[in-house]
């Protein structure tokens, strides 16, 4: 469930600039999602999440749209392209595409204690979200997506395990 929160300046945090996504199998079962996360230092962050966490995560996606509704950036800017024209060029609505992280195969079937997330929790924060995983080592963190981000990973996301249904069958089985 997504919680409001006061609204932070997400630029502080090191907001996600970007994302790929991979599913994690194993013996040719569905075991979960690993996303690669751009941050905006420039850095990166790597997760697996577990088929539980992976449904916190969409519920929570699919919320915080709801939640935006007609007012998220990502509508108004279809409708109003000119909204975008003046955007910097670190902005997500730019990064999303120019600094994509290359995500191996490697790094999505290599799920540690330390990038594995079975539990999660959520705040809406005004124009981002922040995510709160904890990883499976114990070690707790935030990762902030700003509303574009979390759009376009909710969309992803969906057309992703859409088209990964065509291919393997229906996402299903235990981490």
């Amino acid at each position: 469930m997504v919680v409001n929160a006061e609204p932070h300046s997400p630029d502080e945090h090191n907001p996600v600039a970007s994302f790929e996504t991979g599913i994690t199998t194993l013996k040719g079962d569905w075991v979960g999602i690993c996303i690669k996360f751009s941050m905006y230092d420039r850095s990166t962050q790597l997760t697996h999440w577990s088929p539980r966490a992976f449904g916190l995560l969409m519920r929570a996606l699919n919320e915080y749209g709801e939640h935006l509704g007609a007012n998220a950036m990502m509508l108004r800017a279809h409708a109003e392209p000119s909204l975008v024209q003046d955007l910097p060029q670190r902005h997500p609505y730019h990064t999303l595409l120019t600094e994509k992280p290359e995500l191996s195969e490697d790094e999505t079937g290599r799920a540690s204690r330390a990038t594995g997330i079975d539990q999660v929790a959520f705040a809406a924060r005004g124009p981002t979200l922040e995510l709160r995983p904890t990883f499976m080592d114990g070690r707790a963190a935030s990762i902030f997506l700003h509303e574009y981000t979390a759009l376009s990973l909710l969309g992803y996301l969906q057309e992703y395990l859409e088209a990964a249904d065509v291919l393997t069958g229906p996402a299903a089985g235990t981490a």
